[in-house]
Parts: C-alpha cells; sequence; structure tokens
C-alpha cells in the first residue's frame, strides 16, 4: 500500500504492505476559511499604545499578525502598534510582513519587576509597562508543559530563567504532552502575575489555521488545549512495535529539536524495545542550544542537571538520551551523520523504504506498523494511561 507522507516541502511516498499496516493517524483539524478568519480578527479590539507579542513563530502564527496588521492598517491604527518579537525571529517576522510596518522590535531583557509566582520572582521587559499587551501563540503538545502556547510560550518568549524554574520542577525525565504539569502550574502563575495581557492563541493544522481562541490569557489557553487534547488524542489498545511519524507542518520539522517535539507526541504509543522511523527534513540543522552544545562536547547533560543549568532545548536532549535506553529510533533527514549517529545515538537513514527494511529485518516479517501522518497534533497514548 502506497501511503504519501510529508517529508519537508514535499511528500514522498512509503509503500507498506497491508499486512504489515496496522493503522494510519491522521488529523482531523480543518482549515479555518478565510471569511470566518477575517471576522474573527475584525473582531479584535486594538487600542491606541498596544504592543502585539508574537510568542510563537510559525507559518499559522505569522499568517494571524500579518492579517491582524492589514485590518489595523485599514482602521488606521496601525502607526500607534508595536510589534515585539524575540531577537532571534526578527529578520522572519520583517520578511513575512513584507516591510508594511516599521515597529517591530526585540521583546528586550526582562529588568522590571512584576511580582512573585510561588516564590520565583518574576521580571519582564520595559515595554511591558509601556503598552498595552496583547500575545499571539499557538497552541501545540509540548513535552515539557504538557501543552504549549498561552502562558508556557509568554515564559519562553520573555525569560529563559522562568523556564529553567518551570524545568526544575518537572516531577520526572520523560516526556508528558497532553498532561498537567507542574512546569505548567508554574507557567499559569507567572502570567497571573503579569497582569492583564489579551491573548490570541492559534490552532495550527498543516501549517494553516485551524482555530483561534481570545481572551485572557489562561482561559483562551485552556479553551484551545482542551479542543487539541479532544482531537488529537489517539488510545491504541495494544503499544504498537513500530511507527512511521511524520509532520504536515514544514515549518515543524526545519530542525532536529523541533522535530523531536513532535517525536514525543507519538512515543507514548511505542512499544518498549519498540521502533520509531522519523521523517524530519532537518533543513536548518540541530536547531536548539542545548543539542549544538552537546555535539560539540561543550555540554554534559548530567552535570546541566546536577547543577540546575539550562538552556533552550535541554529537555528536549533529556528525553532523547532517556527514550533511547528503551526505544530505538530511525531517522530520515537531511543531517550529517556525525551528528545524529555519533554523537546523538540515533540510527540514520537516507530512504524511508531502506529504514522499513531495518524494521522488518529486526522486529520479523509479519511486524505491524503505525503510521502517523502529522505528529504535531496526534498524541498517541495506551489504555494503560
Amino acid at each position: 500500500m502506497e501511503i504519501w507522507l510529508p517529508y519537508g516541502q514535499v511528500e514522498v511516498a512509503v509503500d507498506i504492505r497491508a499486512e504489515n499496516l496496522a493503522e494510519v493517524f491522521e488529523s482531523n483539524l480543518q482549515k479555518l476559511d478565510d471569511r470566518s478568519l477575517y471576522e474573527i480578527l475584525n473582531s479584535i479590539e486594538i487600542t491606541e499604545k498596544s504592543m502585539i507579542m508574537l510568542c510563537d513563530v510559525t507559518t499559522a502564527t505569522l499568517k494571524v499578525l500579518k492579517s491582524l496588521m492589514d485590518l489595523q492598517k485599514e482602521k488606521g491604527r496601525s502607526k500607534d502598534t508595536v510589534i515585539a518579537v524575540q531577537k532571534n525571529h526578527l529578520k522572519t517576522v520583517k520578511k513575512a510582513l513584507e516591510g508594511k510596518f516599521e515597529n517591530i522590535v526585540a521583546i528586550g531583557e526582562p529588568l522590571l519587576d512584576s511580582g512573585i509566582a510561588d516564590g520565583f520572582p518574576v521580571k519582564v521587559p520595559k515595554v511591558f509597562s509601556e503598552y498595552r499587551k496583547v500575545m499571539i501563540s499557538e497552541v501545540s503538545f509540548d513535552p515539557l508543559f504538557g501543552f504549549g502556547g498561552g502562558p508556557s510560550s509568554l515564559i519562553r518568549a520573555i525569560d529563559l530563567k522562568l523556564v529553567e524554574e518551570a524545568f526544575k520542577r518537572r516531577l520526572d525525565d520523560n516526556p508528558n504532552p497532553g498532561s498537567d504539569t507542574n512546569a505548567s502550574w508554574f507557567a499559569s502563575r507567572v502570567a497571573e502575575e503579569i497582569g492583564e495581557i489579551y491573548s490570541i492563541e492559534v490552532l495550527n493544522t498543516k501549517g494553516e489555521v485551524s482555530n483561534i481562541f481570545l481572551g485572557d490569557i489562561i482561559n483562551a489557553h485552556s479553551e484551545a488545549s482542551k479542543k487539541l487534547y479532544e482531537s488529537g488524542k489517539k488510545i491504541l489498545h495494544q503499544p504498537a512495535r513500530a511507527m512511521v511519524v511524520s509532520l504536515s507542518d514544514p515549518s515543524k520539522s526545519l530542525t532536529l529539536s523541533s522535530s523531536l517535539k513532535s517525536l514525543w507526541n507519538a512515543i507514548g504509543g511505542l512499544d518498549e524495545k519498540g521502533i520509531a522511523v522519523l521523517l524530519a527534513e532537518c533543513s536548518e540543522g540541530l536547531g536548539s542550544e542545548a543539542f549544538k552544545l552537546y555535539v560539540t562536547n561543550r555540554l554534559k547533560l548530567e552535570e546541566f542537571i546536577k547543577h540546575g543549568k539550562y538552556v533552550v532545548g535541554l529537555e528536549d536532549l533529556l528525553y532523547l538520551k532517556n527514550s533511547l535506553q528503551s526505544h530505538n529510533i530511525l531517522l530520515i533527514s537531511t543531517l550529517p551523520n556525525y551528528y545524529s549517529e555519533t554523537k546523538l545515538g540515533l540510527r540514520t537513514f537516507k530512504k524511508v523504504s531502506d529504514a522499513l527494511d531495518h524494521v522488518i529485518t529486526n522486529l520479523g516479517a509479519r511486524v505491524k506498523l503505525c503510521v502517523v501522518v502529522d505528529a504535531s497534533n496526534t498524541l498517541l497514548m495506551t489504555q494503560s494511561r
């Protein structure tokens, strides 16, 4: 049977014999039509001296930002609005907005005291005191916070120390997407301390907008998370011995670290000693700082954990190391084998067919494979969970 799976900007054909195919999991989320998108965004009141923070930079959130700013321009309010993004995303956002808006700034360093969240001091950038705050984020499954978007996206955008504190509060060293976590609870307390933020939370499907949730940051995130969980949860009667995993949104597979965040959504349905085949082009390389430091021998994971240090992506490196003790992960990507195999312990293949041959050789000709077409929006779990 021929199944077409996303791989970067293209799709590749995967041939799986009918007797080897257990189940194909696809997202049932639909794209929001342009008229509905316009009506939702037009209902948002952007007042004078407003700052729109783009906390997650994805294909879908950029579309929402561009459409929202076009509406503000029509209403004659765009000059009073500042767009704030993390410094490393400035170039991407300016390009996406096609030079139509000049007031695009970096979010800045967290310098102003904003309260205490469960004993931890909260600091915010100076611009927070100067503007009415509107934030755009994307709800997603997240291995550390349970759900990305809303409070977790906020703290990732404004202060790495807050993420470090959230990381320290984890209960174990395994990914927990789709769960209520200590990290999520802490992020919500931070959001409450920061105060009024109008939230625009986007639900993405294949790089398009599927839905938008509006309101205060806590309630909008709760509604968005519930919708994602209800649409994405898939229960297996028994753990899969093997699975093929791909990502429908090309922006989610640009790097290894972003691709692994989606793999953790599926790994909960994999049997111990099972094999996961991940299709992730990784055209922009390793991604997070943690992976870059690790492959160049500048990060010793055990010492970082012991001393409470944190860099972006440390949780995914930790989850990968733990997962490789109980699962085999095969990677189809453009990454050099030196990084993926020698340094990170993954098994790499250039073609999906070669990876499937490896699966059958090791697990037998009768092995049943599950196929996850869009791991970003699919949460696999077994009945025991």
